[in-house]
């Protein structure tokens, strides 16, 4: 039968134009089964109602179990097609969704969807997404529906109202920036041993993927011997994923499925810690840079394993944490919250706009798929620049607290309480044409920032306003245009010109925030005395 709706294809699902379910194909699923078992791909013998995939990263069930009682009602009575011989045309449909999808697509996106509709089609709140209705059709083809019957299937559907897809909501960026912060302070301060190879996957997390924008298997994927020296200069290696939105071959094999790239990197104390716990780490055989033990999974450090690790380091180190007082109170939150691992990429490409390496990583970055499906939370580096704002002027308090509180004691604050501005330069003061200062600090067309100016709290307000908006929208033409690149090929210049752009607008934006930062620093000293003065 040639039916008109294979020549259908999205990225949603993928279309198999040449295979429809038979007892020809039903042999052959059986030997690519036996094929994938053999290579420790699949576990679960072919009539099992739940398989195990292993991705070479970590497993998922695929689980193909049908309430028969709910399959009888519904689509078994028109189908007149009985369960166990449905379920072997979900195991074939699944065999031949091997190799083009990953096994957690597999099982949640097209088997849990299937045996849903085969459940629960007619019953009156019944509704599927957009999305899924495209796989029901690709499966009922698959199993030789005739045409009309997919159709008036296909009809009866209701479909699910679309919802914007929205990015996930992180926590306050704050939770990340003081994560970065003690974690640092830590491993400046000498450790032991042990306490060295305990937290060094956070480390390790903070001090790479706040910079380049792995995703949080990558990061886990980090091969052992990761640090390379040559010619004076060090480079990082780590894998990126080629398991990409699309019809691309899913290996099921992290050197397949995984490029290595090598990164040059400062050598810094950084550099140097990753060497020494790859030196701490030698004895043990294997492939990655973390250790495992007998609970981790697959002989690697799980993902599971990394954010629960992550959750000790908040609860131990930063809950409660009286050094940290002022940073709660300047970024407005009660306490510090627990964070995972996939958090770090917009931290990441907020970091870009102030590397020297940053643009030739956007520019690496926009030959890869998908950039706009994460721009929502990419491009707005406004709470990551204020974060880090309140994190600097943190610093400031616990190494050299004493002079700052004589700084803000004498009354050296960056704002003026009267309604007008003011410029404090001595050299103007005697002589209003005099604009030496105004040249030496760079700020003789635009005030804001310079050392000597004391803008109002309205205009430090409007400003930060504006250079909010400016800076998120500049970052966000850089990723619109790194989603185009991968379609058409615009010339470098472009994207430095833009680059350049985020630039200029998110340094400006976080001169502003540090003014800003420092007045909270005077609010929360008044609030101290105030309860010290109560007490």
């Amino acid at each position: 039968m040639n039916n008109l709706l294979r020549e259908i294809e999205s990225e949603e699902v993928a279309v198999y134009r040449d295979r429809k379910y038979s007892v020809a194909v039903l042999a052959e699923c059986r030997e690519i089964h036996r094929s994938l078992v053999e290579n420790g791909k699949l576990e679960g013998c072919f009539a099992a109602d739940k398989w195990m995939g292993y991705s070479g990263v970590k497993k998922c069930g695929i689980d193909f179990s049908l309430e028969l009682e709910l399959y009888k009602t519904h689509i078994g009575s028109e189908f007149g097609i009985t369960a166990p011989a449905m379920k072997n045309m979900l195991r074939c449909y699944a065999i031949c969704c091997s190799g083009v999808y990953i096994f957690n697509t597999i099982s949640r996106d097209k088997i849990k969807v299937i045996c849903r509709f085969l459940q629960k089609y007619g019953d009156k709140g019944f509704r599927m997404a957009a999305a899924d209705v495209t796989t029901i059709e690709d499966f009922l083809v698959f199993i030789d529906t005739p045409d009309s019957q997919v159709m008036k299937i296909l009809s009866n559907i209701r479909r699910a109202r679309n919802r914007e897809k929205s990015p996930r909501q992180l926590s306050p960026m704050i939770n990340y920036l003081a994560i970065e912060n003690e974690i640092n302070c830590m491993y400046g301060s000498g450790l032991d041993d042990e306490t060295f190879r305990k937290w060094f996957p956070v480390y390790f997390w903070v001090n790479v993927t706040f910079i380049l924008p792995l995703r949080a298997t990558e990061m886990l994927l980090t091969p052992k011997e990761c640090i390379r020296r040559k010619n004076g200069r060090v480079y990082l290696r780590i894998r990126r994923t080629n398991l990409k939105k699309g019809l691309k071959t899913v290996y099921y094999d992290v050197d397949k499925d995984y490029t290595e790239y090598s990164y040059e990197i400062p050598d810094t104390a950084a550099a140097r810690n990753i060497e020494k716990y790859m030196a701490l780490t030698a004895e043990q055989e294997r492939r990655f840079l973390f250790e495992y033990r007998e609970l981790m999974v697959n002989r690697m450090f799980s993902l599971g394993s990394f954010n629960r690790l992550v959750a000790t380091f908040v609860e131990k180190h930063l809950i409660g944490n009286p050094r940290y007082d002022f940073a709660r109170y300047a970024s407005g939150i009660k306490e510090f919250e627990k964070v995972t691992a996939g958090d770090s990429r917009p931290i990441a490409m907020a970091n870009l706009y102030f590397q020297k390496s940053g643009e030739d990583i956007c520019r690496q970055l926009a030959g890869h798929e998908n950039i706009n499906t994460s721009s929502g939370y990419y491009s707005n580096i406004s709470e990551t620049i204020w974060a880090s704002s309140i994190v600097r002027l943190q610093k400031h308090i616990d190494y050299h607290y004493r002079n700052s509180q004589e700084q803000f004691e004498q009354g050296q604050g960056l704002l003026v309480d009267a309604g007008t501005s003011s410029c404090v330069s001595i050299k103007r003061m005697d002589n209003a044409e005099d604009l030496s200062d105004c040249i030496e600090q760079g700020h003789l067309e635009d005030c804001m920032g310079c050392r000597y100016y004391r803008p109002t709290r309205k205009e430090l307000q409007d400003f930060l306003s504006l250079q909010k908006r400016k800076a998120d929208e500049s970052a966000k033409r850089v990723i619109e245009f790194m989603d185009r690149t991968m379609q058409i090929k615009n010339s470098e210049t472009s994207l430095e010109e833009m680059f350049m752009s985020v630039q200029t607008e998110a340094a400006r934006y976080r001169m502003g925030c540090g003014i800003e930062a420092e007045e909270r620093y005077k609010e929360w000293q008044k609030h101290r005395n105030i309860q010290k003065t109560g007490c």
